[in-house]
C-alpha cells in the first residue's frame, strides 16, 4: 500500500511540472520597444511598446493573434492572423531573442527592440 501511494505522489508531481513547463511562457514572451524611453507608454500612443504571450501581440492598432508559432534553432517562426488600423491581414514573421534583445524579422527586414523592465 505504501510503494502505491509513493508512485502515485511521484506520478502526480512529475505530472504537475510537466503542465507548470508548458505552460511557462516562452522567452519571447514580455514588453519590447524600439526605445526604451516607451515601455511605459500606453497602447492608445503611438510609440507604445510591442507587447507578446505564447499566443498573440498587441501594438497600438495592430493586433496579432498567432496561428502557429514554430521553433527553428534559436528562431521562432510565427505565422499569425492580423488587424492593423481595422484591416486584417495574414503576417509572417520570426523572432530571435538574445539577451534584453528580440529581433523582428519580416519581409521589410530586421528590427531589434529591447526587453521592457
Amino acid at each position: 500500500m505504501r510503494i502505491a501511494y509513493l508512485i502515485a505522489t511521484a506520478v502526480v508531481a512529475t505530472t504537475s511540472s510537466i503542465s507548470a513547463l508548458h505552460a511557462q511562457e516562452p522567452e519571447f514572451a514580455g514588453t519590447w520597444s524600439l526605445d526604451p524611453t516607451n515601455c511605459s507608454a500606453p497602447q492608445e500612443s503611438e510609440n507604445a511598446p510591442l507587447v507578446i504571450t505564447k499566443e498573440r501581440y498587441d501594438q497600438h492598432e495592430s493586433h496579432c493573434t498567432f496561428k502557429s508559432v514554430t521553433p527553428a534553432g534559436s528562431d521562432w517562426k510565427v505565422n499569425a492572423d492580423c488587424s492593423v488600423e481595422g484591416s486584417d491581414m495574414a503576417y509572417d514573421f520570426t523572432l530571435t531573442v538574445s539577451g534584453d534583445t528580440l529581433t523582428l524579422t519580416d519581409s521589410g527586414g530586421p528590427r531589434d527592440f529591447l526587453r521592457c523592465k
